[in-house]
């Protein structure tokens, strides 16, 4: 039997983090992947991490403090998460940060970008970092089992938005430079190498092992697997579970952005040991669409769609050919939108969606993948006029024409009366500068038009098992299973509906990870 002092299930973020934090203290660590590749959801990620008062937004010249954050985050949270788990994020984030730069080759940047509420109290610039592009200096074999995004050039998000030079581009690929999501878990990994973390991947874990109540191990498809200090959860949420998503998400037409693998095992396995759960409600919601053909591991892919929703001359409408949210939020925010229920229509009235814009806007902007340059495709949808695109859609083509008219009055105005599209500095981020009064809005009016429908999707579940601020996962009574922790997503989000700001997932997700790690490194508590 192998034998470690601590087994983590799972590789993406948490995982990786938890991994290095308890080897760094001397323990044996051995880390099980049921895919072939590591890195989870966190390396197809855009790899921001959200941290209030960080040193590396402080060294870029973005104050913050502590009270300001528990101002924000109490508004966020509606006084539905732990205080505990909120003031150890708070306290123990910028620690976190400073641990992956002291353990690890990353080296991190601040993204110069508001908080998603910056009119909220406490609300702060600065406060997501992200990783430098990192090139990777370990063996060969660690660095081609490393999950990466298909999707994404090897630029932070600041270069994508700003533009980067194909020299530059063609450089960084030649030298497998990565960056965002990738990049993190390229230097996560090649750090837990160095601390002697052995991977096992291609290895699911089909249950946990107990002496009395503790857990003291796991079964993988390759055999039993001791853990002598203990084992943690990592694995994930359960958006890919039709099962779960049907139980706990009832009515939602689930669309993930993940990888398929994350179907719950781990949320599963602290069922069965009879942990508590909270938060099952939420997901990570975003406004999505894909492509015909397109898949991940098998999969359909699905796509984020963000910019050419807050950019000059586009709108999202339901089937009633009107508007339903500001299309400039920020994705959580905007994804919620999708659940809303109509108990007069009896339905969700605003799924399906469609991003509705003419030709100009085509012309400019990227769409849905698509340069402008780029004919459009067959499955993006195309007419003469809007009442013929309407037809197309199955849509009231009366509603449309009468929202196009409002909409242009306002682009004209630059004041959207109805949801207040680009009037703040997070609406703005996305924007198009070059155009006035609103870098957010723009008639549409020239003809051809077009539409991409917009799925309801998810960048994963919110929802999980009940941890202390030591990452143990706890009973329904209150008690702690002993041997047994959680992070990441197969945990309970602290942020309940809410999203803080870019990296808002993987913040708290890496600080609890820490948290849990280095407390296992130290021999555990329970």
């Amino acid at each position: 039997m192998q034998s470690y002092d601590v087994v983590v299930l799972g590789s993406g973020g948490a995982g990786l983090v938890a991994a290095l934090a308890a080897a760094s203290k001397g323990m044996t660590v051995g880390v099980f992947e049921k895919s072939a590749l590591i890195g989870g959801t966190t390396a197809i990620s855009g790899g921001g991490i959200w941290i209030p008062n960080n040193h590396v937004m402080a060294a870029s010249g973005f104050m913050d403090n502590e009270a300001d954050a528990h101002i924000y985050l109490d508004r966020l949270t509606h006084g539905e998460t732990s205080p505990d788990l909120l003031r150890q994020f708070v306290k123990t984030g910028p620690e976190m940060l400073r641990f992956l730069e002291t353990h690890s080759d990353l080296r991190f940047f601040s993204v110069d970008r508001p908080d998603y509420h910056p009119g909220w109290a406490g609300a702060r610039n600065g406060r997501s970092v992200e990783p430098l592009p990192f090139e990777p200096g370990m063996e060969a074999g660690l660095f081609e089992t490393l999950r990466y995004s298909t999707l994404r050039q090897p630029a932070t998000s600041t270069e994508s938005r700003k533009g980067l030079s194909a020299d530059i581009i063609a450089d960084r690929q030649r030298r497998n430079i990565r960056t965002q999501g990738s990049g993190l878990v390229a230097g996560l990994a090649q750090a837990c190498a160095k601390a002697g973390v052995r991977f096992h991947v291609s290895n699911p874990a089909t249950g946990l092992t107990f002496y009395g109540q503790r857990c003291t191990g796991v079964e993988t498809a390759n055999g039993c697997v001791s853990a002598k200090v203990g084992v943690i959860l990592a694995t994930g949420g359960f958006e890919w579970n039709e099962d779960m998503v049907s139980a706990f998400l009832p009515g939602f037409t689930s669309a993930p952005t993940t990888p398929p693998g994350n179907n719950g095992d781990g949320l599963r396995f602290g069922l069965e040991a009879g942990a508590a759960i909270a938060n099952m409600t939420e997901a990570w919601w975003t406004a999505a669409y894909r492509i015909p053909g397109e898949e991940l591991d098998g999969m359909p892919l699905t796509r984020n769609m963000v910019r050419e929703l807050a950019l000059p001359g586009s709108i999202m409408v339901n089937s009633r050919g009107e508007r339903f949210v500001n299309e400039a939020s920020s994705y959580n925010d905007l994804g919620m939108s999708f659940n809303i229920f109509d108990p007069g229509a009896f339905s969700y009235i605003n799924r399906p969606a469609w991003l509705i814009f003419d030709n100009a806007f085509k012309n400019r902007y990227a769409v849905a993948s698509i340069p402008p340059t780029q004919p459009a495709p067959n499955w993006m949808h195309t007419a003469a006029s809007l009442t013929e695109l309407a037809n197309k859609l199955s849509i009231s083509a009366e509603g449309l024409r009468a929202t196009i008219d409002r909409f242009n009055g306002y682009a004209l105005d630059g004041h959207d009366q109805d949801f207040s599209r680009g009037e703040d500095v997070h609406g703005l981020y996305y924007g198009d500068p070059e155009i006035t009064p609103n870098p957010c809005l723009g008639v549409i009016s020239e003809g051809p038009f077009y539409a991409v429908e917009v799925a309801p999707g998810n960048n994963g579940t919110k929802g999980g098992l009940k941890t202390t601020t030591h990452g143990q996962v706890i009973r329904h009574d209150g008690s702690i299973i002993g041997g047994l922790y959680a992070c990441g997503n197969v945990a309970a989000s602290i942020f309940g509906k809410g999203y803080p700001g870019h990296g808002g997932s993987l913040g708290p997700i890496m600080t609890a990870a820490y948290a849990t790690g280095m407390n296992l490194g130290a021999g555990g508590i329970g």
